[in-house]
C-alpha cells in the first residue's frame, strides 16, 4: 500500500498573499482528502523557476545577465510575459566554475512550516498531514535561462550539488517524517516528448531520457528514507498552455517505469497531467502498462472550465486503464484568479468522493 493515501493531491502553488493564507484557504477546502500540503508557493515562487532567474541567478558574480524582461509601464519587471522575453543568463568570461551556497527553498520552508504547525495545532490542517516542499529538477531549474551547452553543463551541475545542501538545510527545520518532497518535472517531459527540440536552438548533451535518470537517481540520494517523495510530471503551464500538447500518456508513463525500476529509494507517488479536453481511450491507454509498485497515481484531470461533470468524465476512462488512483489538477494554481480557488477545491472534493 503506498504510503500516499490521500485522494487528492494539491501540486503546489496557491494564488494568495503568504503562506498562512494559502495553507488555510486549501485545508479549510479540502484538508480531509490530503496526505501533504504546501505553502502555497507564494511571492517569487509563484512563478516557478522564475525565482530561481529573479533571486539566485541575476546578480550572481559568475553569471551575467544578458536578458531580463520587459519594462511595464516604465517600471522594472521580473516576470516575462511570453517565451522570448525569458531571463537569459551566460557564465561570465573565463569562468570555468559556478557554486551555489543556497537555493532559497530552504529559507522559505523553514518559515512556512511554523505557520503551518500552528494552524495544525489549531485542527485547520488535519492531523497526519504532512509538510510538502516542491523543488525542480537541475535541467528545469537552469535550460530555459541559458544560451549553450555547455553554461548549462558548469551551472546545472552547480545547482545538483548545491540540492544536496539545500535538502540538509530543510531536513534541520522540519522532521523528515514530517516531510515530502515533490520534484517538478517538466522540461525532461518535454525534451524526451520533443526529443530535446525545445526552447532554443541549442540542447543539452547526451539522450533526455537518459539525463532525466540520471538527475532524478542524483536527487533521489538526499532524500531519507523517512521522507515521501514524488514526481510531478508535466508540459508546463506558462499563460496557461503547454508548451507542446501531449499526444497521450505514453512518455510520462515511461518516465515512471524507468523510476520504479532504477531511482534507488521508493518514489511515493506519481503525478500526471491530463488535458481538458482529452477524455478519450487513445490518450489514457498508456496506463495498461504503468508498472510503478505501491506508488499513488495522482491524475490531473480536475478542470475548472468543465467542473465535477467534465473531472468524472475524465475519471471513468481513466479507470478503464487504472485503478486506486487519486486527483489533481494538472498543474500548480498560482497564476488562476483568486475568486476560482474555492470553486475550484470543492471540485475536487465532489470528485475525491467517488473514488
Amino acid at each position: 500500500m503506498s504510503r500516499m493515501t490521500g485522494a487528492v493531491l494539491l501540486v503546489g502553488s496557491v494564488p494568495a498573499e503568504t503562506a498562512s493564507e494559502a495553507m488555510r484557504t486549501c485545508a479549510e477546502g479540502v484538508g480531509p482528502y490530503l496526505s501533504c500540503l504546501s505553502d502555497g508557493e507564494t511571492g517569487y515562487r509563484s512563478w516557478w523557476i522564475t525565482f530561481l532567474a529573479a533571486r539566485l541567478y541575476h546578480g550572481h558574480p559568475a553569471l551575467e545577465t544578458v536578458h531580463r524582461p520587459q519594462p511595464i509601464g516604465g517600471q522594472e519587471n521580473w516576470i516575462p510575459q511570453s517565451y522570448d522575453d525569458f531571463w537569459q543568463f551566460k557564465v561570465k568570461a573565463g569562468g570555468s566554475a559556478v557554486h551555489f551556497d543556497q537555493l532559497g527553498y530552504a529559507a522559505e520552508a523553514k518559515q512556512s512550516y511554523h505557520d503551518f504547525c500552528t494552524l495544525r495545532a489549531a485542527g485547520v490542517i488535519p492531523h497526519g498531514v504532512r509538510f510538502q516542499v516542491s523543488l525542480p529538477l537541475p535541467e528545469d531549474a537552469t535550460r530555459a535561462w541559458l544560451t549553450n551547452a555547455d553554461d548549462f553543463t558548469l551551472v546545472s551541475t552547480a545547482y545538483e550539488e548545491a540540492l544536496g545542501r539545500e535538502l540538509a538545510r530543510i531536513l534541520d527545520a522540519i522532521p523528515a517524517d514530517d516531510l515530502v518532497i515533490q520534484w517538478d518535472i517538466c522540461w525532461e517531459v518535454l525534451a524526451i516528448e520533443l526529443q530535446d527540440r525545445v526552447g532554443r536552438s541549442w540542447h543539452p548533451p547526451g539522450d533526455p531520457f537518459a539525463r532525466y535518470l540520471r538527475q532524478l537517481k542524483a536527487v533521489a540520494r538526499y532524500v531519507p528514507e523517512q521522507t515521501l517523495m514524488g514526481c510531478h510530471l508535466c508540459y508546463g503551464d506558462f499563460q496557461h498552455s503547454h508548451v507542446s500538447e501531449p499526444p497521450d500518456l505514453g512518455v510520462v508513463v515511461r518516465m515512471a517505469n524507468a523510476a520504479y525500476q532504477e531511482v534507488p529509494r521508493p518514489v511515493d507517488y506519481y503525478h500526471m497531467p491530463v488535458p481538458r479536453n482529452r477524455a478519450d481511450e487513445a490518450y489514457f491507454a498508456p496506463l495498461q502498462g504503468l508498472h510503478i509498485g505501491q506508488a499513488k497515481l495522482y491524475l490531473g484531470l480536475i478542470h475548472h472550465t468543465d467542473g465535477v461533470t467534465g473531472s468524472l468524465h475524465r475519471v471513468a476512462t481513466a479507470r478503464n486503464y487504472v485503478s486506486g488512483f487519486g486527483v489533481a489538477t494538472e498543474c500548480g494554481l498560482s497564476r488562476r484568479p483568486q475568486e476560482t480557488i474555492p470553486e475550484l477545491l470543492r471540485i475536487h472534493c465532489a470528485v475525491a468522493a467517488t473514488l
